[in-house]
Protein backbone atom coordinates (compact mmCIF):
# COMPACT_ATOMS: atom_id res chain seq x y z
CA UNK A 1 0.00 0.00 0.00
CA UNK A 2 1.43 3.36 -0.85
CA UNK A 3 1.96 5.93 1.89
CA UNK A 4 -0.01 9.17 1.85
CA UNK A 5 2.41 12.17 2.06
CA UNK A 6 0.50 14.93 3.65
CA UNK A 7 3.37 17.62 3.16
CA UNK A 8 4.45 17.05 -0.09
CA UNK A 9 7.16 19.78 0.24
CA UNK A 10 8.84 18.35 3.13
CA UNK A 11 8.10 14.97 2.31
CA UNK A 12 6.11 14.42 5.50
CA UNK A 13 3.73 10.99 5.47
CA UNK A 14 0.20 10.52 7.30
CA UNK A 15 2.07 7.71 9.25
CA UNK A 16 4.76 9.97 10.45
CA UNK A 17 2.42 12.38 11.70
CA UNK A 18 -0.16 10.19 12.74
CA UNK A 19 2.97 8.49 15.04
CA UNK A 20 3.96 12.39 16.32
CA UNK A 21 0.57 12.90 17.48
CA UNK A 22 0.46 10.02 19.32
CA UNK A 23 3.97 9.91 20.99
CA UNK A 24 4.23 13.53 21.68
CA UNK A 25 0.79 13.62 22.88
CA UNK A 26 0.15 16.29 20.58
CA UNK A 27 -3.14 18.01 20.46
CA UNK A 28 -2.90 21.50 18.43
CA UNK A 29 -1.84 22.63 15.04
CA UNK A 30 1.13 24.53 15.79
CA UNK A 31 2.27 21.78 18.30
CA UNK A 32 2.12 19.58 15.37
CA UNK A 33 3.91 22.08 13.11
CA UNK A 34 6.37 22.55 15.24
CA UNK A 35 7.32 18.84 15.96
CA UNK A 36 7.43 17.83 12.57
CA UNK A 37 7.90 20.58 10.33
CA UNK A 38 5.03 19.77 8.05
CA UNK A 39 3.56 23.18 6.57
CA UNK A 40 6.51 25.26 6.88
CA UNK A 41 7.22 25.28 3.25
CA UNK A 42 3.90 26.05 1.03
CA UNK A 43 1.82 25.74 3.74
CA UNK A 44 -1.55 24.06 1.59
CA UNK A 45 -1.12 21.29 3.84
CA UNK A 46 -2.31 23.27 6.94
CA UNK A 47 -5.61 23.30 6.21
CA UNK A 48 -8.11 23.24 3.27
CA UNK A 49 -8.51 27.24 3.64
CA UNK A 50 -4.61 27.47 2.75
CA UNK A 51 -5.47 24.82 -0.28
CA UNK A 52 -7.89 27.12 -2.22
CA UNK A 53 -7.71 24.78 -5.55
CA UNK A 54 -7.71 21.37 -2.91
CA UNK A 55 -4.71 20.06 -3.97
CA UNK A 56 -4.15 17.75 -1.07
CA UNK A 57 -5.75 15.33 0.37
CA UNK A 58 -5.17 15.29 4.14
CA UNK A 59 -4.99 18.50 5.41
CA UNK A 60 -2.86 18.99 9.21
CA UNK A 61 -6.34 20.99 10.75
CA UNK A 62 -7.95 17.36 10.05
CA UNK A 63 -5.57 15.14 12.26
CA UNK A 64 -5.56 17.52 15.27
CA UNK A 65 -9.30 17.56 16.34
Amino acid sequence: MEEIEVCVCKRITLSELLQALEEENIDDIQTLIEKTGAGTVCKMCISPEEDPYGERDIHLSELVK
